[in-house]
């Protein structure tokens, strides 16, 4: 017998047993609800067979085409096993207009579980084929890649560029979770899926790169560490696309961006989260993390170029380009672009994020002014101009008084480089500190009034009760 003969008979044998695996989790739902252990066990008994078939390295592609199911492009007939099996899992396919499933050892069970509730549904009405995709993207799903009869993601191109992006961040801080929790629980890191992430998010940014910084005015105080750090890596993209980096220099410092506090894992949570000051001894705890995370990143992904250059942001991004920060070296080192991009982007948006230690978070121009003045010798002054004038004077999401004495929310940049003081904003309240007509404002078009519109001062958004994310999302 041919080794390739001996191989199909094993795939088709294993893709036999997949097929029915995949069904057994179907049957776990008509029992329990998607969460629970019982589907969460068949689950598990499906990355069981994954695993023996993705021992390659590839993924395994379960793909359905007319009346036939393939596994890794070999077709796996009916003969030998149950044909129930076979002709409910085939059915299920087409009636989703589903093409291929395609997962690898690395997929968590909860993304099968995901995708197994949402098929159902369609079988009982309560959803539609044409919802899936969007579904999926909400939820976070991004290991476990379905393709459709219809095209890739169909409904996902039907959605308004806005809606998309929004789902894509969302999906984002989802995904990370599942990446964090691997790393906690199984000591190793999903790279496809937060490089699959990275790669969203570039595309989005692509399309519409203010209305993505728009999104980073999310600050959910009960997920500070998965926001912040979805927050780190768009804001670190953003700016390397302003400097002109290259495509896949946005890929590793997007990634650099997602894990570069990965090493928090290894402090103890009441160090993480103590209100008051830490002592000598915590704070030596929390400066372990850049090589914790370093450690972390370039033991689990290897020492491959671009691997290194994302455990480097996660050792570096703490340190400052006077020598000082941490961790401690033994002599000054010059430190790599990405990370020097990740120093300013990751202190912009911790100090206008609410903590723990600090529940109202700082204005943004404030924290600029911060980056610009008082760690003028820690951070790139260079690079700071170019994320200063990406933000604008008044960064999106910004409370502010205007001269006329309504209160309103800057949506977007000037839309004049020669008057950058001048942004779009949002009346949110009028002069009397009633609600204001829906109404946005370029202040550039009021240049030509003979008393043109302007910012008097910033205002915290909180003291005046105003949901910024209700303006600007």
């Amino acid at each position: 017998m041919s080794d390739s003969t001996e191989s199909d008979g094993r795939t088709i044998t294993l893709g036999r047993l997949l097929i029915a695996r995949w069904m057994a989790v179907f049957k776990a739902l008509g029992l329990y609800e998607w969460q629970h252990s019982g589907v969460r066990a068949a689950a598990d008994r499906v990355l069981e067979v994954v695993a023996l078939l993705d021992e390659s390295g590839g993924e395994v592609q379960l793909a359905v085409r007319g009346d036939s199911i393939f596994v890794n492009s070999i077709r796996i007939r009916e003969g030998g096993f149950s044909a129930v099996s076979y002709q409910s899992l085939e059915r299920l396919l087409n009636l989703c207009d589903i093409n291929t499933i395609s997962m690898d050892a690395e997929t968590p069970p909860n993304e099968i579980q995901v995708l197994a509730y949402l098929l159902r549904r369609i079988t009982e009405g309560g959803s539609t084929a044409d919802e899936l995709a969007r579904e999926l993207e909400v939820r976070g799903v991004t290991s476990l890649v379905v393709t459709f009869a219809k095209g890739e993601k169909p409904q996902a191109d039907m959605l308004e560029g806005k809606e998309l992006q929004k789902r894509v961040y969302l999906g984002s801080i989802g995904v990370l979770k599942s990446v964090f929790h691997e790393a906690r629980e199984k000591d190793r890191i999903n790279s496809r899926r937060v490089k699959r992430v990275v790669q969203q998010l570039i595309e989005s940014m692509e399309t519409d790169p203010g209305y993505m910084l728009n999104l980073t005015s999310v600050k959910n105080y009960d997920e500070y560490t998965f926001n912040h750090s979805v927050n780190v890596s768009v804001l670190a993209v953003a700016l390397a696309r302003a400097v002109g980096l290259s495509r896949r220099q946005l890929c590793i410092v997007g990634q650099a961006g997602m894990l570069h506090d990965l090493g928090k894992l290894c402090i103890p949570k009441h160090v993480l989260n103590k209100k008051g000051r830490l002592t000598p001894d915590e704070r030596l705890q929390v400066q372990t993390h850049p090589v914790e995370g370093f450690l972390s990143v370039a033991s689990k992904q290897g020492v491959a170029s671009d691997s290194i250059g994302v455990a480097l942001g996660a050792y570096e991004h703490h340190l400052n380009i006077d020598g000082s920060g941490y961790p401690k070296v033994a002599s000054a080192r010059a430190i790599g672009l990405s990370s020097r991009i990740l120093a300013i982007v990751d202190r912009y948006d911790a100090m206008t994020s609410a903590r723990i230690y600090r529940t109202t978070p700082m204005a943004p121009p404030k924290a600029l002014s911060i980056l610009h003045q008082s760690q003028r010798t820690q951070t790139d002054q260079s690079l700071l101009r170019y994320f200063m004038n990406m933000l604008g004077c008044f960064p999106l999401g910004t409370v502010v008084r205007l001269s006329s004495g309504c209160i309103a929310i800057v949506v977007g940049r000037s839309t004049r480089d020669d008057v950058p003081h001048m942004p779009v904003v949002k009346l949110v309240l009028d002069e009397m500190g009633r609600p204001a007509p829906d109404d946005t404002i370029d202040l550039v078009s009021t240049l030509k009034d003979g008393e043109p519109l302007t910012v008097l001062e910033v205002l915290d958004a909180a003291e005046y009760g105003i949901e910024v994310l209700d303006y600007i999302l």
